[in-house]
Formats: C-alpha cells, structure tokens, sequence
C-alpha cells in the first residue's frame, strides 16, 4: 500500500458516497486495480465496505469514539495484506476476517487494562441508539457489559452469526477453523446471553433473543 492510500484512509470519514460506475465493479475487479495501484480503487472498496465494518464494530463493542479509528485500521491493514488474498471474489470476507483479527486484539487489550486497573469497569457509554433515548442507551450498555462475560472467540462467533446475520459458512472464513467450532461457539455464546438476558428483562425490549438491537 502506498504513502497516497494510507493518508486517504487516515483522514477519510464514513461519509463518501460512491458514483454509481464503482457500485457496478465487481469486487474481483476492485482487488485488481488496487493491487494494479489504480488510485480510483482504494476509495471505491472503502465506499463499499466501511459501512460494514463500521457496523460490526459498533454493534460488537457499542464503543463508537473507537469504532471510526478501528474501521480505518481494518482498511489499513486489509490494503497491506491484499496481495495475499487467495479468492479475489471474497474481499467481502477477507475484511470481515481483517476486522475480526483486529476485534478480537481489542477485547484483550481491554481484558487486560480491566485486570491492572487502567481503565474504568467497562460500562459502555453510547450506542447504536437514539441519543434521547436514555433508558435505550442504558439497556445497550448492560448489553454490552454482558457481551463482555463471553470469551473472547464465542463473542466474536455470536456478534458476526447472531447480529451481522452471517451464514455459517462466511463465519468460518472470517474467523478460520471448522464448521463444527463455529456451530459450537454460537450455540454456546447464545445459550449464555439467553440465560443473562433472562436475569435482566429489561433488556427484552429492546434486544430479541439473537442479541440484535430491534428496529424501532
């Protein structure tokens, strides 16, 4: 990647649109101009994907004076490592797994700032809601603070199967090992935030049993 991308990433914010010819291109056809260092390409993917990852890291971690800074470092890192992409046809996944690596150093570097006391307890403060909704605000915050019981693997594996809505299949590419790992870990992070959810009725008004934010 060269000095030209990572400036753009750096100081881009969620707020490009991009022209209609970019939203034809197939992504097959985005990963071989930008690995042919055509200067258009960089901009397009980042139009297409950074909603995405934006979203996964807001709903993941609830955290948004983080999320804008992650999201650039996905596209950083992703555009360092484009070469090694096997499948041009599944950039989609290839962030999402650049973004999951990323996620899963922040939750244990937060895991470890909590354990030596360089940090607050890990209540969350905003969310993906309404900013008068103060009641909505507070339940997304003990959401997140019951995420934060989950192991590290069995959240990512939930966040990406029960609130991206990703099939089976695109969680195994963005988080590698076996179906049957994948099956095990949502299973199991969804029978536990089931049962915290059931401690918590609150939560219940604004969050289904899959840990997804209800559309209001």
């Amino acid at each position: 990647m060269g000095a030209t991308d990572e400036a753009m990433i750096r100081g881009t914010r969620l707020k490009l649109v991009a022209p209609v010819d970019e939203q034809l291109v197939e992504d097959r056809d985005l990963v071989r101009a930008q690995l042919a260092g055509e200067a258009w390409a960089s901009t397009a993917i980042w139009n297409r994907y950074a909603p995405m990852v934006f979203r996964f890291f807001d709903r993941a971690l609830g955290h948004p004076k983080d999320v804008d800074d992650m999201t650039q470092e996905v596209f950083f890192r992703a555009f360092g490592s484009l070469p090694k992409i096997r499948d041009r046809d599944a950039l989609r996944s290839f962030l999402y797994s650049t973004a999951v690596n990323l996620l899963k150093w922040e939750l244990r570097r937060r895991r470890v700032r909590r354990s030596v006391f360089l940090s607050e307890t890990g209540r969350l403060s905003d969310g993906s809601v309404d900013a008068d909704d103060s009641a909505a605000r507070e339940a997304l915050g003990r959401f997140h603070a019951l995420l934060d019981r989950l192991g590290i693997h069995d959240r990512t594996a939930f966040i990406l199967r029960q609130v991206e809505g990703l099939s089976f299949d695109e969680v195994v590419q963005a988080m590698g090992g076996s179906m049957s790992t994948a099956k095990r870990r949502v299973a199991k992070a969804s029978q536990e935030v089931s049962r915290l959810i059931d401690d918590d009725p609150d939560l219940a008004v604004y969050f289904d049993r899959r840990g997804a934010c209800h559309d209001r």
